[in-house]
């Protein structure tokens, strides 16, 4: 299973549902506690927010994007509440009365990690998971069968309710997102893109020192790039490419 570590792009659907999840759990801290969730809510607050979580989630637990829209159908579900097939796209389901701030982020992560085994050819562990999450194993297997027990096995998802949950966080996108979510979202872009620059030019800068070594050799000895590759010209990288290769 390949992992997407360091600066991987997330899509877009991932952050629309933490934002959904988000403003779920704002509610559900305001209504009575559902025993739904009651095995999943943790003592005291995580401290990181719930879409750093999903992203986190992602370029870490080597899923693919579908499972984070399958474990939105799961979670649904346990809220008896889902968008099946019939019901209208438009509508974007909230998961309210099930999450709140000390449940989401064990839902989530369960959620995920059952989608990925329903939906996956391969997965991690649920090992792999809990460290993911920041969680016991112990506690990772026992919240697997909490959520298979509530979902009463229900893994299944039609293509047409698929479909319809795609649509209905298709709908969320063009929902302009929060001022700070959006700032945080624009600055990440902004450094990936740097990151990319920065190695593009170390890699121009060791090919041409590379070229420059190659040609006095040749300039030397008055041979060809051939004798010049076999002569075992030291080549000096510049320690600005170093540094950059690095980052």
């Amino acid at each position: 299973m390949e992992q997407r570590k360091g600066g991987a792009r997330v899509p877009r659907a991932v952050s629309v549902l933490a934002g959904l999840l988000e403003r779920a759990a704002e509610l559900g801290d305001d209504a009575p506690a559902s025993s739904a969730a009651a095995a999943f809510r943790g003592r005291a607050l995580p401290a990181i927010p719930v879409r750093r979580y999903a992203e986190r989630i992602y370029r870490y637990a080597g899923c693919s994007p579908a499972c984070f829209v399958v474990a939105y159908v799961y979670l649904d579900r346990l809220a008896q509440r889902p968008l099946e097939d019939g019901d209208a796209a438009a509508e974007a389901p909230a998961v309210v009365g099930v999450v709140d701030s000390y449940s989401v982020h064990r839902l989530l992560i369960t959620a995920v990690m059952v989608a990925a085994k329903f939906m996956d050819d391969m997965h991690c562990n649920n090992a792999y998971f809990a460290r993911v999450g920041g969680v016991e194993v112990v506690e990772m297997n026992g919240l697997e069968l909490e959520l298979l027990f509530a979902l009463r096995f229900r893994l299944n998802v039609t293509p047409d309710t698929f479909a319809r949950y795609c649509a209905a966080l298709e709908g969320q996108m063009l929902v302009p997102m929060p001022a700070a979510a959006a700032a945080a979202t624009d600055e990440e872009e902004e450094a990936e893109r740097r990151r990319r620059g920065d190695h593009q030019g170390a890699l121009l800068l060791i090919r041409k020192a590379k070229d420059g070594a190659a040609t006095a050799v040749r300039e030397r000895a008055g041979v060809g790039s051939r004798a010049a590759a076999a002569a075992g010209v030291p080549v000096v990288v510049p320690r600005v490419a170093v540094e950059m290769i690095a980052r």
